[in-house]
């Protein structure tokens, strides 16, 4: 079954070759049009024109009856997060916050009892596809996904951690992406019609020349806000089987992996000094410098503040004893 701890790892920041091919960016900039209505509009989107996968918007209900657009190329997961009882063409959904509602493809019409608040979480269609594929060797249709009114277990836990995790965070592609991963997993296996198939539990190494083009993509890249797809196809593989693959071979994700080398790229340039807690936190690839000292004090137990005063400290100290 699918693990979304690294969702919860990341609410701490606040974290045979042959036979592949490229697939389809799983990274999309399009607005999901799910976004588009007359009478409501999202208090917050995020991921929205960027390279991420997911892409994510909170809401509050202004009205009491709102028609919102279908779209096949995105897989909508409602997460409700208070308020009154909600309506999905005319179908009760659960009242308490944190319940989990789907957008059908086809658009529905939400009724809602003031107020009321949510979030939608975005996962591009073709992304869910790749990992259909990958996992279960069957093509995934638009048909073949169940897109239940009231949901509960995995996929209402891993919303409930996304969401809190962007209370806390402002969230890099990669975060984005890997979340994307998670909640395509679930919804492939236990939404689609593939899911009662025995699924692909082992995917194998990257080959070392693959994994020292991606390493050396990362080292050339680490002030831009990488994306899985710019390191998958560096890799000349899917998302979903690079994701999987670079765990098998080098033991941690991607984002886990890019994270301690931001950290560390951040503990050389500290020591060489001459540079501001700004400067060093957009060199290494943080979203901000609050980003850099969050991940910093989690990797380190310091602050980047207090590494830098006990480096000075050091130096200070060998000079009175030369």
């Amino acid at each position: 079954m699918p693990n979304y701890s690294s969702i919860n790892n990341d609410k701490m920041l606040a974290a045979s070759d042959q036979g592949l091919s490229f697939c389809r960016p799983a990274a999309s900039d399009l607005m999901p049009r799910y976004l588009e209505s007359g009478v409501m509009a999202p208090v917050r989107t995020i991921g929205v024109g960027a390279k991420s996968s997911l892409k994510a918007a909170f809401w509050r209900s202004t009205v009491e009856q709102c028609d919102h657009n279908g779209d096949p190329d995105f897989v909508c997961i409602a997460l409700n997060t208070g308020g009154g009882p909600i309506w999905r063409n005319n179908e009760t959904i659960p009242s308490h916050a944190g319940s989990v509602a789907m957008q059908p493809f086809e658009g529905a019409r939400w009724r809602f009892e003031r107020p009321v608040s949510f979030v939608q979480l975005y996962v591009p269609f073709t992304l869910l596809q790749d990992v259909s594929e990958s996992i279960f060797n069957r093509e995934l249709a638009h048909d073949k996904l169940r897109m239940p009114s009231g949901i509960g277990g995995d996929i209402c836990g891993a919303a409930r951690s996304v969401r809190y995790a962007l209370s806390l965070i402002e969230p890099t592609n990669l975060i984005l992406d890997s979340w994307a991963l998670i909640l395509s997993e679930i919804l492939a296996r236990q939404f689609s019609s593939h899911g009662d198939k025995h699924p692909r539990t082992s995917f194998g190494k990257i080959p070392a020349l693959g994994v020292a083009r991606v390493v050396d993509y990362i080292e050339a890249s680490i002030d831009r806000d990488l994306d899985l797809a710019s390191l998958a196809s560096v890799a000349s593989m899917s998302v979903y089987h690079f994701a999987r693959r670079f765990r098998e071979t080098i033991g941690v994700s991607p984002h886990a992996y890019i994270l301690c080398r931001r950290i560390r790229r951040a503990q050389e340039m500290l020591h060489r000094g001459g540079s501001s807690l700004t400067q060093v936190s957009a060199a290494c690839g943080f979203s901000s410098q609050a980003h850099l000292t969050t991940a910093f004090r989690r990797g380190l137990g310091v602050t980047p503040g207090e590494y830098r005063r006990t480096i000075l400290h050091g130096r200070l100290g060998s000079s009175l004893d030369d």
